[in-house]
């Protein structure tokens, strides 16, 4: 599941110029916002996904609702997402606030449902290490995890961090968003939705008057 948050600078507090911003509502104060979307978020770690001016090792200050700011740092960027870790992993009570509840991570021993017809990240691991031709025993050695992990992870009862999930990526030689699942044919509809609308403002028109054509 996903949340929608709020990518902003420092308009207030010129020192800061160059750090980002993210927040879980709109700023009233300001339109610098870009609006992304949080994926995953856990205690220790979120991934955002959407247009934005971050580069690994940015740091990033996070306002947590019932936690206050919260800072992280990008540890990794890979077309329009960008892995993040907390510098303090965040509390159980902030994760189980009610406006986080949606983009809140499966707790590590439950099965994920995946939803009819999707294929799950465990599923895609199986596949991508069955078309290695590795056993689980030698990915686990790669990783310098134990046996039972990968076994978890295939299975849906836990996901990797993200330092696994780098080192997977490299593995299996897939970029990260095909790794972790994330749809090329919904982020590029997203993508032109939010072009029409930027447009039609410019404009002064309505958005259905809006027509891109893509010639690939």
């Amino acid at each position: 599941m996903a949340v929608v948050a709020y990518i902003e600078t420092h308009p207030d507090q010129p020192e800061q110029m160059g750090r980002a911003r993210l927040r879980f509502q709109p700023a009233v104060t300001t339109g610098l916002a870009a609006e992304v979307l949080v994926h995953n978020i856990s205690a220790t770690e979120f991934v955002i996904e959407g247009d934005m001016l971050l580069s690994r090792n940015d740091d990033l200050d996070v306002s947590l609702p019932y936690a206050g700011t919260v800072a992280a740092t990008v540890v990794w960027a890979s077309q329009r997402l960008r892995g993040c870790k907390f510098r303090t992993p965040i509390s159980a009570a902030t994760l189980g606030a009610a406006v986080l509840r949606d983009a809140v991570a499966p707790d590590a021993e439950a099965p994920s449902d995946g939803g009819a017809g999707v294929e799950s990240f465990g599923q895609r691991l199986h596949e991508l290490r069955v078309a290695k031709g590795l056993t689980q025993s030698q990915l686990a050695r790669q990783l310098r995890v134990s046996e039972p992990s990968i076994s978890h992870w295939e299975k849906d009862r836990s996901r990797p961090k993200t330092g696994r999930l780098e080192a997977l990526s490299l593995i299996f030689g897939v970029p990260m968003p095909e790794l972790l699942g994330y749809d090329d044919t919904e982020t590029l509809r997203k993508l032109v939705d939010a072009a029409k609308e930027q447009i039609a403002r410019a404009a002064g028109t309505s958005v259905e008057k809006i027509r891109i054509m893509i010639d690939m």
